[in-house]
């Protein structure tokens, strides 16, 4: 027997791209965070709803989101560039919060006006309600806007360092 077969093999997880693995991390947060607060609190009013779910969307960034992907980085890789506003002092926090209210409000009038198009595309009833919240979907909504904002502030980076030269 050599010593050849003992060797761990490359993995499919480590044969992903950085953006791709840190993509999944936030979209299986947003998604068990709306199953919890969404589906597991019984809030009636919309806008109390969004509220609540981007003040806890905010919270899980700042505690469990972030610190998960600067772990997952390692020399070669980096996940801090997949970071809207990384954990550096007591103001990460409230901008965190800030952060996950607005991407709450984001999703929830995505699903807003998809069902309002969907309406005028059926002529069905106003108020019918087409496309339902569910865990799945919000996290994809909600990863979206999050890698699209980050790519902003990323994008906005790099110009900022070219206009300081």
């Amino acid at each position: 027997m050599e010593i050849r077969d003992y060797r761990p093999q490359k993995s499919f997880i480590g044969g992903l791209p950085v953006w791709v693995k840190a993509c999944a991390v936030k979209w299986w947060f947003a998604g068990a965070v709306f199953y919890f607060v969404g589906w597991g609190l019984f809030i009636g009013d919309q806008l109390d709803l969004t509220a609540a779910l981007g003040l806890i969307l905010g919270l899980v960034t700042e505690i469990l989101i972030n610190r998960a992907l600067i772990f997952f980085g390692n020399s070669k890789e980096n996940y801090r560039r997949f970071i809207f506003c990384p954990p550096s002092g007591i103001l990460s926090i409230p901008a965190n919060l800030g952060y996950g209210v607005l991407l709450a409000f984001l999703v929830s009038y995505t699903y807003h006006f998809i069902n309002l198009a969907a309406v005028n595309l059926s002529n069905s009833a106003p108020g019918t309600m087409f496309l339902g919240a569910e865990p799945l979907l919000y996290g994809l909504f909600f990863t979206g806007y999050d890698m699209l904002c980050v790519c902003i502030k990323n994008k906005v980076k790099v110009l900022m360092k070219w206009n300081l030269r």
